[in-house]
């Protein structure tokens, strides 16, 4: 009987104290991130940081060995690894070749969906789209401030992602900046705050206030939602964009009505928008861009970058064509070319040099150009002395028409042309307009009624598509020969309730006899007419029900003859 007790007293044991050392063994107080994927860098970092620990990320394989040199031996490490992309296979026997504490490792196919399992006690979310590293960057701070989860979603993994959300005790959920329909439609059951102002600059605004709200601050981080660094993944302070060249002035008028008094400017590529901050904002800013050698080469340990793991961005510049005189119609027409993959926006301002005359002019509203398009602005002016005539050339551009933050800048010499451009268009030379469900485009019909082969862009403006007004144009122009018509697509995918809140759609063309100069200008409203099936379509249907009655006739006269 004792040794049935003593029996008793050890299994008991073993069960107290057993589960304790594998709860010991499993412990870790710093996290690394072995992927080249962006959402896995951030979502172990951000894993780290609710979980109050160190977080660091490897930008390289030979990084590897690098990052250990900045980390405590007493630590042990725990490897968030890609299962897919990975720097690094079997990094943990490294890690404790190096002496540390103990390594271990988690492999994940999708870290976002599958860290999150391990906070069960996390019942805030912020949903931001996965196309936009910005928008995760921008919510980072007041994510950890308030032990938020965030969520990269899309259309395909939206339901994964409501499948979790429907196991919590939700407590709040934002949905921040532009999401897909899909996406606001699946979360709206949960009642989400929505933070779009269409406008990446006024959304950054909106956040940073609200982590001010909850923890005041004088100090803030610079930087342009472009790159994940560790810093910025903390939450001590709120995150601002400053823009890579030119600040915008959302963000100047918040800087001069707040509070803050210093920024603290992450990435040396930004010193010149921080440098307007500090002039037009009046805030000390401190930059931080560099870090001490974690490996000694030499007598002198050298100054080493920052870790940085960039974020995909749309890539966006604006080059200057070429800027004329027209002494035929006294106009100055400036053509830009974008070199972008994306639609942007520009606004001019144009110094006309004539001697030691100057005049100046410029764009009032921004303008949209299309990836890869030209774009010909016109401007009436009278220009007396045309000799050596010079154009000082300082255009604001950026993905928005509220977001300018990047600068081109040039003095060019305006060439002398003297052209009558006879292509330009009337109301009556749009056809029409409609959509074509089938082909998920926009067909536009023009005629050009005119003498002259004409080259035609074409924008369609304020299209609702889901919850947010857009532009839609052409990249490039197309020519269309004199006395013929031809249609012109623009392919975008509209639902039935996108249709039906665009009865009637803005258009605008640009046309005119030089491809590169298009400098006439038709602004109407035209009535949208849908099309289910193209031309052919409706045509092949015709003929298989041709085809299907010829063969049942054919069927019947048999079958009769065959009864006679």
């Amino acid at each position: 009987m004792k040794k049935i007790k003593r029996g008793i007293i050890v299994i008991l044991l073993a069960l107290i104290i057993f589960p304790s050392l594998s709860a010991q063994e499993t412990e870790f107080n710093c996290v690394i991130s072995n992927s080249e994927d962006w959402k896995d860098v951030y979502s172990s970092l951000h894993y780290a940081n609710l979980l109050g620990v160190e977080g660091n990320f490897l930008v390289s394989t030979g990084h590897g060995n690098v990052i250990l040199n900045e980390i405590s031996k007493k630590k042990k490490v725990r490897v968030i690894t890609s299962e897919r992309q990975p720097y690094i296979f079997n990094y943990p026997p490294m890690i404790e070749d190096r002496g540390f504490a103990g390594a271990d490792e988690i492999t994940t196919d999708n870290a976002n969906l599958e860290l999150i399992r391990e906070l069960p006690e996390i019942n805030n979310f912020i949903i931001v789209d996965d196309s936009y590293g910005f928008s995760a960057m921008a919510v980072a701070p007041y994510a950890t401030l308030t032990e938020s989860w965030v969520f990269f979603s899309n259309e395909r993994n939206i339901f994964e992602i409501d499948s979790i959300l429907s196991r919590r005790n939700i407590e709040k959920i934002i949905i921040y900046g532009y999401v897909d329909q899909e996406v606001r439609e699946t979360l709206s059951k949960y009642n989400p705050e929505i933070i779009n102002n269409e406008d990446k600059f006024k959304d950054n605004i909106e956040i940073t206030e609200k982590f001010i709200e909850i923890k005041p601050s004088k100090q803030i981080i610079l930087t342009n939602g472009e790159f994940i660094e560790t810093e910025i993944m903390k939450g001590k302070e709120p995150v601002l964009f400053t823009g890579r060249e030119n600040v915008p002035e959302q963000i100047r008028e918040y800087l001069k009505n707040s509070d803050i008094e210093v920024g603290v400017l992450i990435g040396n590529e930004l010193v010149g928008a921080a440098t307007n901050i500090r002039r037009s904002a009046g805030i000390s800013v401190i930059v931080k861009f560099a870090r001490g050698a974690r490996s000694q080469a030499g007598g002198v340990a050298a100054v080493e970058g920052l870790d940085l793991f960039p974020l995909p961005t749309p890539y966006l510049e604006l080059r200057l064509n070429s800027v004329k005189y027209n002494q035929v119609n006294s106009q100055l027409e400036v053509t830009y070319k974008s070199n972008s993959n994306i639609p942007a926006y520009f606004k001019g301002t144009i110094t006309i040099i004539s001697g030691e005359e100057r005049s100046k002019v410029g764009d009032i509203d921004p303008i949209f150009i299309a990836p890869g398009d030209f774009k010909t602005i016109s401007y009436s002016t009278n220009i007396t002395k045309v000799q050596n005539l010079q154009a000082e050339v300082y255009t604001l551009y950026g993905q928005t028409s509220s977001a300018l933050d990047r600068i081109l800048q040039k003095r060019v010499n305006i060439s002398l042309v003297n052209v009558i451009d006879r292509c330009d268009l009337s109301e009556r030379d749009i056809k029409y307009v409609k959509y074509n469900k089938q082909k998920n485009s926009f067909i536009i019909k023009i005629k050009n009624s005119k003498d002259v082969d004409c080259w035609v862009d074409v924008e369609l403006n304020n299209v609702i598509i889901g919850f947010t007004e857009t532009i839609l144009g052409t990249e490039g122009s197309t020519r269309i020969p004199k006395g013929k018509s031809k249609k012109i697509y623009i392919e975008e995918e509209l639902t039935d309730d996108d249709l039906e809140k665009n009865p009637f759609v803005d258009l605008t063309t640009y046309s005119g006899e030089r491809e590169n100069s298009l400098v006439h200008v038709l602004k109407g409203r035209f009535p949208l007419k849908v099309e289910f099936l193209t031309t052919l379509a409706i045509i092949s249907i015709i003929l298989a029900i041709v085809i299907i009655i010829l063969i049942i006739i054919f069927f019947i006269i048999k079958k009769r003859e065959e009864e006679f």
